[in-house]
């Protein structure tokens, strides 16, 4: 799997099988795609030179016209398509709605959310400590992943933090208050003083946390890393394969970005994440 010179091609004739309103909108150099007038998708190709501050920017000034503007990368959907979608339809408006109070809270083991979460989560599994499920009948339809606390002693001797790391519905259900009851479910079992999260800020502008009385505490930076053309797949440049490191350390001639191209991998970014906090009564 290559790069796709044809992938804005290809997205916008997917897209079109599902959507009457559909259209490009002409914002030379960018490529973006109207979707019913609810939801902008800027398509970003592999070998384009944009720089983080570009796009920030592109995205504020939909904004400021009312317009939710997500960033979508080549690599993203060549490798994670149906996330992707369902991700578009859920923003749209397009899913089933389930009130949470129709379903249960139980705990997942880890093969369960590692299932769920490559089936249904944008970024796919990741290893955490407390994993939650909302249940209606027999069906996982979403879940909830946090991380061990952690003690805050420059906030005090005893305070604890934890994050939530993974959040995900199962493809075409919107849970309304599911993140909540899974929240609610999480801090009665392993109270702490305070809950953080990340929002993607490619596809986020957070306001599902602002609803739930998380608190925004700022931004993090832009993160580089590569992105190998032939799995899709990206790499952080500190978490390289150590095959591929050694090999780096062993050369001294090209730096990482040069020696990287050579291994058949492109430069990307994201845009950073947003921060929100929970207090919580403990």
């Amino acid at each position: 799997m290559g790069i796709n010179p044809l992938f804005q091609e290809d997205f916008f004739l997917t897209i079109q099988d599902k959507y009457h309103a559909v259209e490009t909108i002409s914002a030379n150099p960018f490529y973006i795609v109207a979707l019913q007038q609810k939801v902008y998708v800027h398509l970003v190709p592999l070998n384009s030179n944009f720089t983080p501050q570009q796009l920030l920017s592109l995205q504020i000034a939909y904004q400021q016209q009312g317009i939710f503007l997500v960033h979508l990368w080549e690599d993203v959907w060549a490798s994670r398509r149906n996330q992707v979608l369902s991700r578009i339809y859920s923003f749209c408006g397009l899913n089933q709605s389930i009130h949470g109070r129709k379903t249960k809270v139980d705990i997942l083991d880890v093969s369960e959310t590692r299932t769920f979460l490559d089936v249904n989560h944008l970024q796919g599994y990741i290893k955490t400590k407390h994993n939650y499920g909302l249940f209606l009948g027999a069906e996982l339809v979403a879940a909830a992943c946090f991380a061990a606390p952690r003690p805050m002693k420059s906030k005090g001797a005893n305070y604890k933090s934890a994050e939530l790391v993974r959040f995900a519905t199962k493809s075409g259900f919107t849970i309304v208050g599911g993140l909540g009851k899974l929240i609610k479910a999480f801090l009665e079992e392993v109270p702490v003083n305070d809950l953080m999260t990340y929002a993607d800020r490619d596809w986020s502008l957070g306001k599902g946390y602002d609803k739930l009385g998380f608190a925004a505490m700022g931004q993090t930076k832009p993160l580089f890393f590569y992105v190998d053309e032939k799995s899709m797949q990206r790499q952080q440049p500190h978490r390289l394969p150590k095959k591929i490191s050694s090999a780096f350390a062993e050369q001294n001639v090209l730096n990482l970005d040069d020696f990287m191209s050579q291994q058949g991998s492109v430069k990307a970014f994201n845009t950073g994440n947003l921060k929100y906090l929970l207090y919580t009564n403990v």
